[in-house]
């Protein structure tokens, strides 16, 4: 059992370490399966792979478990002991929708979860030890939008420098580049009314701000012509694995 007192997790908020929790090592980070669908191709060895037919590849949820030692450094008592873990079980499962979880690993990403099956707690003389999984959504979400110029955080190898704001004055071609692995519905906030026209389709967008479920950035590269006047920006996370 090996505690490190210098990583901890932000859950809805709340750090691990408010509630006098130390995390055990090894932590579980689980990895989110593919979810296909497959046909067989009648008298033939072909599969014909289905699972990008709406756009992308779909994922199922993750599991994240981690382990806490929970000691009561003030009162060295039962009644102490148990203070501590019914604070830290509410604390965990006292809310009932995904919500914003961070690793001090690599924090600046979060993911989404729900603790949804019971904790374990393995109770000793003076300590305890409460293990809790996390259910959460397949992709880790970037806390930085695209287009930043946070240099301190940049991550060379995972991160892209891009322009996500433009002035437009009658037509401009430009490129947005989703360098994450899922698709995204970017929110566009436009000074006038535009006229995009990406991937063969046109898009008309009012002045103000929106998020349209049919303008979609797919991953890689997005080169699009905007018809207007005035300025107009596309603000989206990226979402890793």
């Amino acid at each position: 059992m090996t505690a490190n007192s210098k990583y901890g997790i932000e859950f809805n908020g709340l750090r691990s370490d408010s509630f006098g929790l130390t995390v055990i090592n090894p932590k579980e980070i689980g990895f989110p399966s593919k979810n296909k669908i497959v046909q067989s191709l009648p008298f033939s060895n072909t599969i014909l792979d289905l699972s990008e037919m709406y756009g992308g590849q779909s994922y199922g949820e993750r599991k994240l478990k981690f382990t806490f030692l929970i000691i009561e450094r003030d009162r060295l008592d039962k009644d102490a002991l148990y203070t501590q873990w019914t604070k830290t079980v509410n604390w965990l499962m006292g809310i009932n929708h995904k919500a914003k979880l961070k690793d001090d690993v690599m924090s600046e990403y979060y993911y989404l979860g729900e603790v949804q099956e019971a904790p374990s707690w393995d109770e000793y003389v003076r300590h305890g030890k409460f293990t809790v999984e996390f259910i959460c959504y397949p992709f880790r979400i970037h806390e930085l939008a695209e287009g930043n110029d946070i240099w301190d955080t940049f991550n060379f190898e995972l991160d892209i420098a891009q322009i996500t704001e433009y002035t437009v004055v009658g037509s401009r071609t430009v490129t947005l580049y989703n360098v994450g692995q899922n698709q995204v519905n970017p929110q566009i906030v436009a000074t006038a009314s535009f006229e995009i026209t990406a991937n063969g389709q046109k898009y008309t967008i009012p002045a103000g701000t929106i998020e349209s479920p049919d303008f979609v950035l797919n991953q890689g590269e997005t080169s699009m012509t905007i018809k207007g006047n005035g300025k107009i920006s596309f603000n989206w996370h990226k979402e890793l694995i």
